[in-house]
């Protein structure tokens, strides 16, 4: 019995409202953000479903290994959001570009460095509120990824890091973070 009370919360509560979302805006460029991107170990990383050509010109000097990386190129805000949903806390980074529009969204996983995580916001600026732009993120797939960044022939290239084993509850909040995106899941092949 409260095995299935526990799985259908929804069904019970129908006029109880979403959880808050709190929300910090950051200012960061792309070069700052691809600094502490390794750092952080293992993060569900969502990008955006839109063309590329809706993207503005990378950074000069720049590569990126898989082009659903681009979308971190163009950041130039943070979005930290987090909020406490029925599987407890959750934590994640709104990527926005020039023009305040998503374009891609890091899930804070209980295999990423939280240290690292913390980091990245303190290396940040923290802002009023970023003009919000006029796309929200449409997501992609969603996949658990560990960054690298590496030079290669002159340029900075961002690319995804050898997987890592992820563990048991990292994998079941990865799926349900993934449900409640309603995107497809990648896993990396040492899963």
């Amino acid at each position: 019995m409260f095995g299935w009370l526990a799985t259908h919360p929804v069904a019970l509560c129908r006029r109880a409202s979403a959880p808050p979302v709190q929300r910090r805006c950051f200012r960061m460029s792309p070069l700052q953000l691809t600094e502490h991107l390794p750092r952080l170990g293992q993060v569900l990383y969502v990008a955006d479903a839109r063309p590329l050509a809706a993207l503005d010109e990378p950074p000069p000097g720049w590569l990126v290994e898989q082009c659903e990386l681009a979308p971190l190129l163009h950041t130039h805000w943070l979005m930290a959001a987090s909020m406490v949903s029925d599987d407890g806390p959750r934590e994640w980074l709104e990527c926005l570009d020039r023009r305040g529009n998503a374009c891609a969204r890091l899930h804070l996983l209980p295999d990423t460095d939280y240290l690292a995580w913390d980091a990245l916001l303190a290396a940040a600026a923290p802002t009023p509120e970023a003009a919000r732009g006029r796309h929200a993120l449409r997501a992609g797939d969603a996949c658990v990824t560990r960054f690298r960044r590496r030079h290669l022939a002159g340029l900075l290239a961002l690319g995804r890091a050898a997987a890592t084993p992820i563990s048991a509850l990292g994998r079941d909040i990865a799926l349900r973070i993934a449900q409640a995106e309603a995107v497809k899941l990648q896993w990396p092949a040492i899963c």
